[in-house]
């Protein structure tokens, strides 16, 4: 495994202690450890996931406002175990329906001891979920009941899957630039606001969606 884990998360984490540091670095460490067998990242190149995913779930993180997470459809917790670090005193619940993910998150949990997480094994589009937290968070969520629909059709439907079942005031998504093409309707439906991440690493760029829900539209 790479040994420059801790100089790449040393050079992007520069304004958080080295103790913050050593939690990430070691959280990554765990992270490809179980990869090599379980598949639970999307890349097997450390340096590209430090770059592009732990990057920009530090961005994601420092833009969100809230005292308590849902991270849904987290799998091997990017964003939410970054933000569970760098929120030691906010609860964040980590929301998964994979065995294999639920089995990680469990035992990152309990290595880098993260009081404030809670680990769920619920699918989000199930009849009986509910979150009670004042945020919910996702990193283009998919699954197969809606891999086929259309960006502005996923958005909208996850959406109104978090403001219909929960206490939720606020919804953040980390995501791609076809947020930039959803039609007016949706963005005055959801009042849609957009932030662009500008990566040192990387010319293209992921984008913050932040929903308000005590502004939307009901329809």
């Amino acid at each position: 495994m790479s040994s420059n884990i801790e100089e790449l998360v040393g050079s992007i984490f520069t304004k958080e202690d080295t103790n913050i540091q050593r939690i990430i670095s070691k959280y990554i460490r765990l992270l490809f450890k179980w990869h090599e067998t379980n598949n639970i990242v999307s890349s097997s190149n450390i340096d590209y996931v430090i770059k592009r995913e732990i990057y920009d779930s530090y961005q994601f993180n420092n833009a969100l406002s809230g005292n308590s997470f849902s991270d849904i459809g987290t799998g091997g917790g990017i964003p939410g175990i970054i933000m569970a670090i760098l929120k030691p005193n906010m609860r964040v619940d980590l929301i998964d329906r994979k065995t294999t993910f639920i089995n990680f998150l469990s035992l990152v949990k309990a290595e880098l001891n993260l009081e404030n997480v809670t680990v769920i094994k619920k699918d989000v589009l199930g009849p009986d979920v509910f979150f009670d937290t004042d945020t919910v968070v996702m990193k283009n969520f998919s699954n197969k009941k809606i891999s086929k629909m259309e960006f502005e059709e996923k958005f909208s439907f996850m959406m109104n899957i978090i403001k219909n079942n929960g206490t939720a005031s606020k919804a953040y998504m980390l995501t791609g630039s076809p947020v930039l093409e959803l039609s007016e309707k949706c963005v005055s439906k959801f009042s849609l606001s957009a932030t662009k991440i500008s990566s040192p690493f990387f010319s293209t760029s992921r984008y913050i969606a932040e929903v308000r829900f005590e502004d939307t539209i009901n329809s």
